[in-house]
């Protein structure tokens, strides 16, 4: 009788990270660092009132039951830019999907800007993310998540790929920014009703007292070369698309953005 073909049982990535800031006598002071299993912090010295920080995944991408979660607890009016070390990649699964969870929670006249680089969907890739915001009204919150479909200098297409993306906002208890996409057969994102050529997006959300004030100086900085974009603002919310043939003008076209957008510069890391 022969012996069955045993199953293999591949290894799987497994890691959390979780920041908390408070201030003190203006400047941003590190009260908690958790890091476990593939993900790590680094806290390069900027000599700015405000801390970065930038998240690591020691496992070099992520694949299918692979498992991070990023998390930061920012003080009264603590100041704090995280970052991702490089672009995240989404492998081909052999089974089931990898999750990133982001969890923020900001005190009064808190200021967080999460500022990942590109997270690229490879070819068979399956990835499920969600973003979670607890804020009062006084804070302010601006993320920027970049998404490239497939590897164009690999000359990849993609045809299978799996990916989900969940953004919830809370301000002042009530919810006041939700966002949702959802790929199942990217085949389908070719039409000029989605993406037509364009194979690298972006969203940026800004939820503020002065978002809307600011909607028309943003609108005035969205004319790039290979990049198209676009915004809008209501209920303490500003929110902006980009979509690009590719990472590279995508890339230029949020460095731009961002650049005039905020007080500090972009972190070194994206300039890498």
């Amino acid at each position: 009788m022969l012996d069955a073909t045993p199953q293999i049982k591949h290894q799987r990535a497994f890691g959390r990270a979780h920041l908390a800031f408070v201030s003190d006598g203006g400047k941003a002071r590190l009260t908690d660092l958790h890091q476990s299993g593939c993900t790590k912090v680094i806290l390069p010295r900027n000599h700015q009132p405000r801390a970065d920080a930038v998240f690591i995944n020691t496992a070099g991408g992520i694949t299918g039951g692979d498992r991070l979660a990023y998390s930061a607890t920012l003080g009264d009016r603590a100041d704090l830019c995280l970052t991702t070390q490089t672009a995240e990649r989404i492998y081909k699964t052999s089974g089931g999907s990898g999750s990133v969870i982001n969890t923020f929670t900001l005190g009064d006249r808190a200021v967080l800007d999460w500022l990942p680089q590109e997270t690229i969907l490879f070819e068979g890739s399956a990835l499920a993310r969600s973003l979670t915001v607890e804020m009062p009204e006084s804070a302010s919150f601006l993320a920027v998540e970049p998404l490239v479909l497939g590897r164009k200098a690999m000359g990849e297409t993609l045809t299978q790929s799996q990916f989900s993306d969940q953004w919830r906002i809370h301000r002042g208890g009530r919810l006041a920014y939700a966002d949702a996409m959802r790929i199942t057969d990217p085949t389908k994102l070719l039409g000029m009703a989605t993406f037509g050529e364009n194979r690298a997006i972006a969203t940026m959300v800004y939820v503020a007292p002065d978002a809307e004030a600011r909607l028309d100086n943003l609108r005035q900085s969205l004319d790039f070369i290979g990049c198209i974009a676009a915004a809008s603002a209501w209920n303490g919310c500003l929110v902006a698309r980009f979509a690009a043939p590719d990472a590279q003008p995508l890339r230029k076209a949020i460095i731009a953005t961002l650049t005039q957008f905020r007080p500090y510069p972009m972190p070194r890391v994206w300039h890498m």
